[in-house]
This record gives structure tokens, sequence and C-alpha cells, in this order.
């Protein structure tokens, strides 16, 4: 019986969404492999596990990168062992992107930064460089071009998904104290993106703990494409997809609670704190 799991649905999505976007046939890809077209469907819905020693080149045959079709293999090893995925900033991002691609239900929190699809070009150019200042040109101009795509893909979604950003306020007295004109680019930004159907967004002035301040929580919602629910968490040194649904629960129950208390995006504004801080 094939298990389904966060780590599944990336498999089987991530082989059909390329496959797809390279314009390739299930049938050419499974001459590349070599396999059947129906195991190739059977793969990409989900009715049977990609097998380990395929797994890379079944993603190069579906039109992916070398370093795409290695988290293939990287994933497909993990998940038969039981063992959690960990992996780097780059293959994190790939995951989320693709669950922002079909998830109906999206809340993303971040007490220090402004969310990836949400940040200006001025933003990520001038701020990034200061959080990785080892970051190469080459490394940002990848990064922007990403969260690019990213941003286009929620935007562009028809389905209308429940999409709920929490920033920290601490991310734009930061961003104040750079550059006024940034922060007000910024801020423009963001209360475009809450008068788009379906999405939300709101400023958290109260602090909390540092373990709690950068969480996304993802549901299925109506989408039949979507993954199971997760949780995506990080720290210094590693990050998890968190499947529980035990702890799903209890993450579900902190957003509530942190959304309760947090300010919408378009009354929002800080000369009032200034102020006091003067």
């Amino acid at each position: 019986m094939v298990i389904e799991d966060s780590a599944w649905w990336f498999l089987k999505t991530m082989g059909r969404t390329h496959r797809i976007r390279s314009h390739r046939t299930q049938k050419e890809v499974g001459d590349a492999i070599p396999r059947s077209e129906d195991t190739v469907r059977a793969w990409e819905l989900g009715r049977a596990d990609i097998p380990v020693a395929l797994a890379e080149g079944y993603g190069k045959a579906c039109g992916m990168d070398d370093e795409s079709a290695g988290y293939m293999k990287m994933v497909a090893a993990a998940r038969k062992k039981g063992e959690p995925i960990e992996a780097d900033a780059w293959f994190n991002a790939l995951f989320i992107a693709l669950a922002e691609g079909y998830c109906g239900f999206i809340f993303k929190f971040d007490a220090l930064i402004i969310p990836g699809p949400l940040q200006t070009r001025a933003f990520h150019y001038t701020v990034m460089p200061m959080i990785e200042p080892s970051a190469s040109k080459t490394r940002l101009d990848k990064g922007w071009a990403f969260k690019e795509e990213r941003a286009e893909a929620l935007q562009n979604r028809t389905d209308r998904p429940t999409i709920m950003f929490l920033i920290g306020e601490a991310a734009l007295l930061q961003l104040r104290r750079i550059s006024e004109q940034l922060y007000q680019e910024q801020m423009e930004n963001l209360r475009k993106w809450a008068r788009r159907p379906g999405a939300s967004i709101r400023v958290l002035r109260v602090p909390v703990y540092a373990r709690y301040g950068n969480f996304s929580i993802y549901k299925p919602g109506d989408s039949e494409l979507a993954c199971p629910s997760f949780v995506y968490t990080e720290s210094v040194d590693s990050s998890w997809c968190i499947d529980d649904p035990s702890r799903i629960a209890s993450y579900d129950d902190l957003r509530k609670k942190l959304w309760k208390m947090a300010i919408r995006i378009e009354v929002y504004h800080d000369d009032d704190r200034r102020d006091r801080l003067a």
C-alpha cells in the first residue's frame, strides 16, 4: 500500500509538473528511463512509489535540471528508509513553492523578514545581502528570479486559495530604518497583495518566542492535487516538514492566537509607535 505523505506528494507532483512544463508526454518520459507509459502514469497519480534507483533519471526525463533531479533521489531514499528529509535551503524553497502552487490553504508567518513572494525587487537586493553577506551576485539573481516565479504562480491561480501572511512588526520597523523609500514601496506592495481575492496580510506587534517566529501551514482545501496537510519550520541548522496531525493541530492553534492579536495591513501604520519610541 502506498503511504500518502508530503514526500510522496513531492515526488509525484514534481514529476508531473516538470513533465507538463517541458511539454513531454508520459510515453516519452517512460521511453527515456525506460519504463512503460502506464508506470509513469501510476507514479504521477501516486498509485505506485518511484524506485530510488530510478528517481533521479525520472526527474531528468521529466525535464528537471541535475540539482532538482538529485533531490528526487534524495527524497525517495529518505522516504524508503522512513527518515526525515533534511536538505539545503534550495530544496526547501522548491518544496514550499510546489505547495504554494496547489494547496487550498496557505499560512506563512515570519517575525523578522517579509515573506519571499511579497518582497519587492528593491527589498530583495537591499535587505537580502545584509542577511546573507556572503551571497554572490549569481545567487542573489537566482533567488530573485525564483521569488518572482512564486509570486506569479500565486497570483495566477484561478481556484482562489485562502492565503494568510503574518508579518512581525520588527521586519517593518527595521526596513524603515534602512530606507523610507524602500519601506513605502514595500508597504504599497503588501497592501496591493492584500486586495487580491482570498489573500489577507496582518502585522503582529507583540513579541513572540524565537521558536515560534517562523513557520508555515499548508492544507489541501478543495484542491485534488494538493499535498497532505503539513507544517514547515526551520532553525539555524535544520528544517522540517511535519506531517503528524497532532503537531499540525498545535501549530494551527498557535496560528489562530497570533492572527487574532495582529493588525490588518490596510489599517496598519507605525507612526504612533515611532513617536512613543523617540
